[in-house]
């Protein structure tokens, strides 16, 4: 009696449930004709029921027709509209609102093939919708959307599944498919290429095809559902994918492609009854959102880290790339402000600016998680810009995004790091009983040993280093052992490409108040490889400077000795004895002393003349040196013949051209008569000479002539310059006027001191005349040269 009892109960509790389901669509329908036919509710009830009585159709199924003719797709070709989504069960109804599908409709078969309409859909839709919101449990949906909505159309079985956290989808619900089937692929990896999964990460529809029929291949995977014909569509609930259904068919191929557009339609319908009833039911997979249970948002919450949940954003519906993330949900260390629903990129636009934002999208769609630094980032809660590090963990469609700003203990621990590095700093440390010791990263890089390990033992340690240095390190050791306690050493470690590096060990011990043995080492290693082959290189350019100084120095002195010895003061009859006063000052080079060509002469002759010369042979040292002697004294041999200054300069220059001297040289020679009180004159490529008269300096007027050893067919001539009694004939090299700053070269700063001397000594002038030029020149070496006539004699009172 009590088993009848309860399944008398269970067949009302089940009449009454079927009753329930229908009722949502039959309301609506009579909403419909009351509007319509402008009738009491009652009256368009009657309606309904007349109508099934006519037409011996159940009343659902009546209203369920009513309804759909409301909706225009009646089957899969009408492109334009979609599915109506069911409203609310209330009566009066009017007709139910419709939604704009985002998906764009999978792609028309060609014209030899177009899809015959599937009749009826919209009807079969509203009544399905009204049946699926009585399931209770993932099987039942199953069950419900089989029967109910995709039986009529020749579906033999229908599987859902869920995405969880790791990308896997978990198969929740099943109708017509054998229990050791669904139990045999209960959680489907990500890596699995079935179409249940194509379907949940790819957005788009996936088929199926019998391998018999010609034309079509399907993938290499196992079956789930039975039936010639497979179809996998992704569960969104709106634009968040959050499972997949498998669909089975017997049939035409055609047949099943042209009810896509409603299977579709379906497919997001039973996604929001999916959520529904998983969440409900034993906390498993099927979150109305990301992380949405209470128990995993307070493990969130929970942490000190910020955490963002993170769903997939794509381009479009079928397939499309991920071209953003939407925030789920985010924990109370993320920051203040709402969060939930704004897309990353708004969020935080920083991201996108260093390029992490591209790195988190490819962890969403690749599955493979991401770690890494950005640098251009600004805090939501301070607005201040500063570092960070992120990790992107793939979950469900999406990812879990953390980050961890750089700041702290953390964030100064990472830059000493940076700047022991930058310094070529390590570190080690030793205390009493421990096996090694515990080196830095960069300490163990100097010695060659991995840095990715903890430490070191002795051994290991002095294995690095040298064998010459070795012993010095034992001793090193052995004292600060013995309670010594400061040391500094430096030693040869390891060999690499670039040879020895060379280290600098500077180790402090740490004692007992009272003393005794060290209980602690700890210590600096620096690498002063650099630094040491600087000194080196230092040393050895000091090394060699100072040698080139002494050679310098010895070149120097010897040349002003060998240029002293050629051109000594003038000897033989002294030229005063004619009644001429004279001097003459060579001068070197004024900030370092530096020997060059230019020289000068002063010769009495057999006949009573006397020899003037000036010149300058070019260069600067022992050869310039050598090769002014050989000039002067080939002049001075040439004037004993007793030829004429431009016959002189004529023959020097075939000497030097034939020689093929590697020097030229600029020569004033001139012949004095002292009695006649003429000059004659020649140059070769110098100045004139200039004669100072009464007060008033001029130049003599004459040819220039062309340097000697230039050119072997130039012909010199002589010029006769007139003097008067107390006239002063001068002589210099270019030298003296040619100056790289405030020199011009042009003999009127020379006239003008000559005048300035007037009757002054002789050798007083000459210096008179150096002064007011500057004094010598710096860069170049120069002679002058003055030689005076005596006064006219006036006659005495008696004559």
């Amino acid at each position: 009696m009590l088993r009848e009892a309860v399944d008398r109960l269970r067949a009302e509790a089940d009449g009454l449930r079927r009753a329930m389901r229908s009722r949502g669509v039959i309301e609506q329908a009579k909403g419909m004709l009351t509007e319509r036919l402008g009738c009491t509710p009652d009256e368009a009830f009657g309606h309904l029921v007349q109508l099934s009585q006519d037409t011996n159709r159940k009343l659902a199924d009546i209203a369920a027709g009513l309804v759909g003719i409301a909706a225009p797709l009646e089957g899969d070709t009408a492109v334009d509209e979609d599915l109506p989504v069911p409203g609310p069960v209330t009566a009066p109804a009017a007709v139910p609102p419709r939604l704009q599908d985002p998906h764009p409709p999978v792609p028309a078969p060609p014209a030899a093939a177009r899809l015959t309409p599937v009749p009826g859909l919209a009807a079969r839709y509203h009544l399905a919708a009204s049946a699926l919101a009585g399931a209770d449990t993932p099987e039942e949906l199953a069950r419900l959307l089989h029967e109910v909505a995709l039986a009529p159309l020749g579906v033999l079985a229908v599987v859902l599944g869920l995405l969880e956290p790791d990308g896997a989808l978990a198969l929740v619900g099943s109708h017509g498919v054998e229990p050791r089937r669904i139990s045999q692929w209960r959680r489907i990896p990500p890596e699995t290429g079935v179409p249940l999964v194509a379907a949940a990460h790819g957005g788009g529809m996936v088929w199926e095809f019998d391998p018999d029929r010609p034309g079509e291949r399907p993938p290499d995977t196992g079956r789930i559902v039975p039936g010639r014909i497979a179809c996998a569509v992704p569960l969104r609930r709106g634009d968040r994918i959050v499972g997949a259904m498998s669909l089975g068919w017997e049939g035409r191929a055609d047949r099943a492609r042209a009810a896509s557009r409603y299977v579709d339609a379906l497919a997001n319908l039973a996604a929001g009854h999916l959520l529904r009833v998983g969440a409900a039911g034993d906390g498993g997979p099927g979150l109305e959102v990301p992380g949405g249970e209470y128990w995993f948002r307070a493990v969130l919450d929970a942490m000190y880290a910020p955490v963002l949940v993170l769903s997939a954003v794509r381009r479009g519906v079928d397939g499309g790339s991920i071209t953003d993330l939407r925030v789920g949900y985010a924990n109370a260390a993320a920051g203040p402000g709402p969060a939930e629903g704004r897309r990353l990129s708004e969020l935080h636009p920083g991201l996108v600016a260093s390029g992490a934002f591209e790195r988190i999208l490819g962890a969403a769609a690749d599955g493979v998680p991401y770690e890494g630094w950005t640098t251009d980032f600004t805090r939501p809660d301070t607005g201040a810009a500063g570092r960070l590090s992120l990790r992107a963990v793939p979950f469900l469609d999406g990812v879990l995004l953390t980050w961890r700003h750089r700041g702290g203990a953390a964030e100064r621990a990472a830059r000493l790091g940076e700047a022991h590095r930058l310094a070529g700093l390590g570190s080690f440390w030793w205390s009493a009983g421990s096996p090694g010791l515990e080196l830095s990263e960069e300490a163990l890089r100097m010695l060659g040993l991995d840095p990715g390990r903890a430490g070191a033992t002795p051994a290991e340690v002095l294995a690095c280093v040298a064998p010459a240095d070795r012993p010095a390190v034992r001793l090193l050791a052995r004292r600060l052992l013995a309670g010594q306690r400061n040391a500094t050493l430096e030693v040869a470690v390891g060999t690499t490409g670039a040879g020895p590096r060379t280290v600098r060990v500077t180790a402090e011990a740490l004692t007992a108040p009272a003393g005794g043995p060290a209980r602690t080492v700890r210590g600096v290693v620096q690498d002063v490889t650099a630094w040491h082959r600087t000194e080196q290189a230092l040393t050895a350019a000091r090394a060699r400077l100072a040698e080139q100084r002494r050679r310098a120095g010895a070149e120097h002195r010897m040349t002003r000795a060998l240029q002293s010895a050629l051109m000594p003061t003038p000897t033989g009859p002294d030229p005063s004895a004619s009644g001429l006063d004279h001097a003459a000052r060579y001068l070197p080079a004024g900030e370092q002393p530096r020997v060059g060509g230019d020289w000068y002469d002063l010769l009495p002759l057999p006949d009573g003349t006397v020899l003037l010369a000036v010149g300058d042979v070019s260069g600067h040292g022992v050869a310039a040196a050598v090769g002014m002697a050989e000039l002067r004294h080939a002049l001075r041999g040439l004037c004993y013949t007793g030829a004429g200054p431009a016959a002189v300069l004529g023959r020097l220059n075939t000497m030097l051209c034939h020689q093929g001297s590697r020097h030229i040289a600029s020569v004033l020679c001139g012949l004095l008569d002292p009695a006649a009180r003429a000059l004659v004159w020649s140059a070769a490529g110098h100045p004139p000479p200039a004669v100072l008269r009464a007060g008033t300096a001029a130049l003599a007027q004459g040819p220039a002539g062309t340097v000697l050893g230039a050119d072997r067919a130039t012909a010199y001539r002589d010029a006769e310059l007139a003097l008067r009694p107390g006239d002063t004939v001068l002589l210099w090299t270019d030298g003296l006027l040619n100056r790289r700053e405030g020199g011009s070269g042009r003999p009127e700063p020379l006239l003008r001191a000559a005048e300035e001397c007037g009757a002054t000594a002789l050798a007083d002038c000459l210096d008179h005349i150096v002064a007011g030029l500057g004094g010598p020149n710096p860069a170049d070496d120069s002679c002058l040269l003055a030689v005076r006539l005596p006064p006219a004699v006036e006659p005495g009172p008696g004559r």
